[in-house]
């Protein structure tokens, strides 16, 4: 079975709830395990936040959202 994107995002911070990724970060991480036009949104949704980089938490409810 395929892991989640949330999952993915989980293994990609690694499990730390006090890391915080840049845009670039994500994009490089993420570009091979989910589809370009979700991992666009999920961008752009974190550059929206006007913050230049997000923690887990805060990447993992982006996420939800631009289902």
């Amino acid at each position: 079975m395929e892991p989640t994107l949330q999952e993915l995002l989980a293994d990609l911070y690694g499990y730390d709830q006090d890391a915080h990724f840049d845009t670039t970060q994500l994009r490089e991480g993420l570009a091979h395990q989910m589809p370009p036009a979700q991992l666009d949104k999920l961008i752009a949704a974190v550059e929206a936040t006007g913050d230049p980089a997000v923690d887990l938490e805060t990447a993992t409810a982006l996420l939800d959202g631009i289902r």
